[in-house]
């Protein structure tokens, strides 16, 4: 059985959902700019994943620390136990070749 993994990468100004594809390595599925304070956009983004989180078994996430901190605050117990690992890193500015490279190590 596959295991299906998604990575949501963010950071205080936005934050993107990357879904594994059959075209290629990754593929975004979802990106947030942030329109309110840090912790309500937390908060949009893990309500968006909590309606999500049927479609894939497990998430990775790579936010900075104090992102990393308002997300796990504001994640329900059924997303709560697919989060995989969790990465205390900026990965929102890279390229997509960098990007890549990186969610391949994760």
């Amino acid at each position: 059985m596959k295991c299906e993994t998604w990575f949501l990468l963010a950071d205080e100004k936005r934050a993107s959902l990357v879904v594994p594809s059959t075209y290629g390595p990754y593929y975004e599925i979802e990106d947030w700019r942030r329109q309110a304070d840090s912790q309500e956009f937390a908060a949009q983004v893990v309500d968006r994943l909590g309606s999500l989180h049927s479609h894939f078994d497990q998430l990775v996430v790579a936010a900075p620390p104090a992102m990393l901190e308002r997300l796990q605050q504001a994640y329900p117990e059924e997303l709560r136990s697919k989060i995989g690992a969790e990465h205390p890193r900026y990965l929102t500015h890279l390229s997509p070749r960098e990007l890549r490279q990186e969610l391949s190590c994760l």
